[in-house]
């Protein structure tokens, strides 16, 4: 502790800008590790929040997938003995119109029974209304909102507030306000409440309900009444607690999570770097206080420990740092999220507050220790190995960072060869994944080398471009290989992932682009929401006659989408005209013949799945899949498999006659419009508009503008390669900036010859500059190599991991022709400083001999 205070602090001092560029490589490490679990977790927890403050005293909740189920089961639920409560729930999202306040989530309960689980806090002089539930029955525009809701947009009691229903837009009166905390807090104060059977009508559910809400008699374990409930109801039902109902959206977040565990793990490795880097320029620098340590007698293992000790009290900094810009980007990051969250699978979040965990942070804290440990290790080892004597003679710096070691070039055709066989291994993930680790290793084994043989090839190109200085510049890099390989391993990896995700992101789209060619062929779709991730609100089947009527509508193609449970996860069902859609649609077949799958699949006699659900299932044609459905289970066999991207997680389509049937529900969800030859779609979307739009609550939408939608949401999604191209313009400035340093300092006296036998300021200059794009250019060939192999990992994971896509290859060569101007000029920029420090550096002191 003494030599830190004594010796390290001031060098500390004496750097500042080295200093602070060191602790942003673990604070960037460590922010983005937390940030982005952070935000994950957040997302998460604030589904949970919205879902207990919903449901109050609820102890179980019965549901049936996103289909709802008939009335009539509720009268079987309230017949059990150990049910002391059982309340029908309807909820939805409405759109209020009103400025900057976005939705309002609407939950329709039966106020009979319903305030035994849920708490209203209403003021006295308003229980009356609730306190009598059939004056609040008898008045079916009555809503019951938040104070926090109704303090925002100046309402009260009996004021009117309009929402827009299936009937389009309807006046409801507030006949009471919610005091703050429980139930009113839930989705951020943004919550009204109102009958069930009238929302049934608002929200064109007919006779079915979203969930019954039970509470337990007393004496009755809850477990056991949950067991009975679900061998009375049958396999179609799900009987859970209200913490179960994030199932679906921790699915969804595992997705997420793998380019998240990927981003942070790069993150820090790429940290450890650029700490190695640091601290090769501060034991460059202080050779001669090393000689001086050692001459007085300090061991080697002192000198070891100061710099292992510097290593801890740097990463404990930027640990600390990194934990606080963690949480600001944890909250940006967690609403994008969550807007992306609402915008494809339709769920409410509303976001109150970063959730912090003990534990995660305290990993992320461990783990920028771990890595500026790992980071000070190699340059520590070459510190106490340091000649006192030859670190004491001013004109013979020893290079500490030059050779390269023929036994890691050895180990890393090993290493690689290894990672080979057990990728064409195959048939377990573990060895998959180890091959991922193990090419990644061996490609930072090899980063001297190659960074050695690439220097000597490019070396011809800058001695043409500018014969004295490039020769100084390849020179430079060639004498000393090691000096910049931290550099170089830092911005490959950095670009690796960037490439990685880049090409992920082109490939799905274009997968996606070219599903939507052949499936999203209608003229016209007529949708109950602005978002076409919400089925809150249901079409009567009754509207496909009307729209079938008007003038220049060929055919009208019923769509019921909802998310049901099959082989224990939820999965999108798609019910529509099978015989429509085999003539309609023409889509990518995987396994099956589509004529006669789309024939069985009309007569009721099998499923078509999407490939996603056929990989994370492990579905293949003539397996069988049984499907939950408020009749029991339904068990069709699979008669196809497609390309479709309608939900990530994977869809499962049937014929909508096998839904009505067992599903007792006929209403639907779009209505897909293929106009007669000749008809214009404006004409015909206008019309539509006109004869229905006052009556009913429809979005009429071209193929071309739910196309554009998707493609916005596709581009949120892939939002994250953006962040990997910032971190990697950012690593080249950071690794570079403390590279050329290193190799300023090596090479002083060399310089400074250069400088007394006539060359000028700008010579000099311009040679750090070439080594700075040298660097970088050795950086971008090594780090695009990289992610061409890293991009055919990461297909094959998001295969068979991640969301179930076969994607094709496609690297990204729009992305890496933008990222060698970019990244070259960081390196430019990078490079200003140390150029300036060198032609302003004394030639005394430079060519002061011993």
């Amino acid at each position: 502790m003494r030599l830190l205070l004594l010796l390290s602090v001031p060098y500390w001092r004496k750097h500042k800008l080295r200093t602070v560029l060191t602790i942003a490589g673990i604070v960037l490490g460590v922010a983005l590790f937390l940030g982005m679990h952070s935000a994950n977790r957040t997302v998460l927890a604030a589904f949970e929040t919205t879902v207990d403050r919903i449901a109050g005293a609820t102890q179980l909740q019965i549901t049936a997938g996103e289909t709802g189920f008939p009335e009539e089961v509720l009268e079987k639920v309230q017949a059990h003995p150990a049910v002391r409560v059982a309340a029908p729930v309807i909820e939805a999202s409405v759109a209020t119109g009103l400025a900057g306040q976005g939705n309002l989530l609407v939950l329709g309960v039966d106020m009979t029974g319903d305030q035994s689980l849920r708490e209203y806090n209403l003021k006295d002089s308003q229980e009356d209304v609730v306190d009598d539930p059939l004056v609040f029955l008898a008045q079916p525009d009555s809503l019951i909102v938040s104070r926090a809701f109704a303090a925002r947009n100046n309402l009260a009691v009996n004021s009117v507030l309009s929402l827009h229903t299936m009937e389009g837009r309807r006046r409801f009166t507030v006949r009471g306000l919610m005091q703050s905390g429980g139930l009113a807090s839930a989705y951020g104060g943004a919550l009204a409440v109102m009958d069930v059977y009238a929302a049934q009508h608002v929200f064109g559910r007919g006779r079915t309900f979203d969930r019954i809400d039970l509470a337990i008699a007393e004496g009755f374990n809850v477990e056991g009444v949950q067991r009975e409930l679900e061998k009375q109801l049958g396999p179609g039902f799900e009987v859970e607690t209200p913490q179960s109902r994030g199932r679906y959206l921790e699915s969804v977040a595992a997705a997420l999570q793998f380019s998240v565990n990927l981003t942070s793990a790069f993150a820090l490795l790429i940290g450890i770097f650029i700490i190695y880097n640091a601290f090769s320029i501060a034991v460059t620098q202080r050779r001669a206080e090393i000689g001086v340590l050692r001459a007085l007698g300090a061991t080697r293992g002192k000198v070891l420990a100061l710099f292992l000790g510097e290593g801890l009290l740097t990463g404990a900094i930027g640990s600390a740092l990194g934990l606080v810009f963690g949480r600001l980007l944890a909250r940006g990051v967690a609403a994008v999220m969550s807007m992306l969250v609402v915008e494809i699978y339709g769920t409410n979040q509303a976001i109150e507050e970063v959730v912090s965990e003990p534990r995660l942070m305290a990993l992320a804290f461990s783990m920028g220790l771990i890595a500026s440990v790992l980071g000070a290790i190699l340059p520590a080892r070459r510190a106490a190995r340091v000649d006192p004597v030859r670190a004491l003679q001013k004109g013979r710096h020893q290079v500490l960072t030059a050779g390269e070691n023929r036994t890691r070039r050895l180990l890393a055709i090993i290493t690689l060869a290894v990672a080979v066989a057990l990728l064409f291994a195959g048939g377990s993930r573990g060895f998959f994944y180890a091959s991922y680790i193990l090419v990644v290793v061996a490609c930072l084994l090899m980063t001297p080398s190659l960074a050695l043989w690439l220097a000597r090839a490019l070396r011809p190109l800058c001695k043409r471009l500018r014969p004295v200085e490039g020769a100084l510049a390849a020179d430079s890099l060639i004498q000393a290989p090691r000096r910049t390989s931290a550099t170089v391993a830092a911005l490959m990896l950095s670009l690796a992932l960037a490439v990685g995700f880049a090409g992920i992101a082109a490939s799905s789209n274009r997968s996606m682009f070219t599903w939507m060619r052949g499936t999203l062929n209608f003229d016209l779709i007529v949708t109950t929401s602005e978002s076409l991730a919400s089925r809150a609100f249901r079409f009567p089947y009754a509207l496909v006659g009307k729209v079938a009527a008007l003038e220049g509508v060929e055919e009208v193609q019923p769509v019921r989408l909802g998310r049901v449970t099959a082989r224990g996860r939820p999965v999108m069902l798609v019910a529509a005209d099978a015989e429509s859609v085999g003539r309609r649609v023409a889509a990518k077949v995987v396994q099956g013949n589509y004529a006669e799958m789309t024939r069985r699949t009309a007569a009721g006699e099998g499923a078509i799945i999407s490939d996603s659900f056929s990989l994370l299932e492990g579905l293949n044609l003539g397996d069988t899949i049984a499907i939950s459905t408020p009749s029991g289970t339904l068990a069709l066999p699979v008669v196809g498999v497609t390309v479709d991207f309608t939900d990530q997680r994977g869809t499962i389509l049937i014929d909508r006659s096998v839904f009505v049937r067992h599903w007792k529900d006929d209403s639907i969800t779009v209505m897909r419009i293929y106009l007669k030859p000749g008809a214009v779609a404006g004409e015909v979307r206008q019309r539509i508009l006109d004869r229905l739009g006052s009556q009913r609550r429809l979005f009429v939408l071209t193929a071309g503008e739910m196309k554009d939608y998707i493609g916005r949401i596709a581009d949120q999604w892939f939002g994250m390669t953006w962040l990997q191209l910032f971190v990697a313009v950012l690593i080249a400035v950071l690794g570079i900036i403390n590279s050329l340093t290193v190799s300023i300092l090596d090479r002083r006296r060399e310089l400074g010859v250069l400088q007394a036998v006539g060359a000028v300021r700008s010579q000099v200059r311009r040679a750090i500059w070439l080594e700075a794009l040298l660097t970088a250019a050795i950086g971008l060939i090594l780090g695009v190599a990289l992610g061409a192999v890293v991009l055919y990992y990461n297909f094959v994971m998001v295969r068979i991991d991640v969301v179930g896509l076969r994607l094709g290859y496609e690297f990204p060569v729009n992305v890496v022709l933008g990222l060698i101007p970019m990244i070259l000029a960081a390196a430019l920029v990078a490079a200003l400083w140390p150029a300036e420090s060198a032609v302003r550096a004394s030639l005394v002191e430079a060519l002061e001999y011993e």
